[in-house]
C-alpha cells in the first residue's frame, strides 16, 4: 500500500470479534457453544489483526463487522452502528450481504469512518 501511495482500505469481519462483547450474544447455543468452540479462534485473530490496525498511521481503514450474513436482496434499512462494542445490541443478529456492501460504498470516501472498527447492524433484534 505504501509503494502504491494508497491509504484507503475496507476490511471485513465478524460481530463479537471482542471477547468481552461475546457476552452480548442472544441465544445460549451460539454464545455457549457456537462462539466459544467453532468460531472463537478465527474470532480471536480478527481482533488481532484489528489491534494491528489500530496500531498502523499509514492506513485510512474500516474494518466493517457485521452479524450473520444472509443471502436476501438489498434494502433501504437504515444502520445501527457500534463504535465500543463488536455488536450491535439493539439489531437483529442477521444481515444481507447486500447490505454491508451497501454500507462499505456508502463509507468508502466519508472520512469520520477512516480508522474505525465499526460494528454494523439493521432491524430489531
Amino acid at each position: 500500500m505504501l509503494e502504491a501511495g494508497k491509504r484507503r482500505v475496507i476490511f471485513l469481519h465478524s460481530w463479537y470479534t471482542h471477547p468481552e462483547s461475546r457476552s452480548k450474544c442472544r441465544g445460549f447455543f451460539l454464545r455457549n457453544i457456537f462462539l466459544k468452540f467453532f468460531i472463537g479462534k478465527t474470532l480471536d485473530g480478527m481482533r488481532m489483526s484489528e489491534e494491528y490496525l489500530e496500531s498502523t498511521e499509514h492506513l485510512d481503514y474500516t474494518c466493517i463487522q457485521p452479524a450473520h450474513l444472509l443471502h436476501g436482496p438489498v434494502t433501504d434499512q437504515k444502520f445501527k452502528l457500534n463504535d465500543t462494542e463488536s455488536c450491535v445490541p439493539d439489531a437483529a443478529q442477521a444481515i444481507n450481504r447486500a447490505d454491508v456492501a451497501r454500507y462499505m460504498l456508502d463509507v468508502l470516501e466519508d472520512e469520520t469512518s477512516f480508522r474505525k472498527v465499526r460494528a454494523i447492524g439493521v432491524g430489531e433484534p
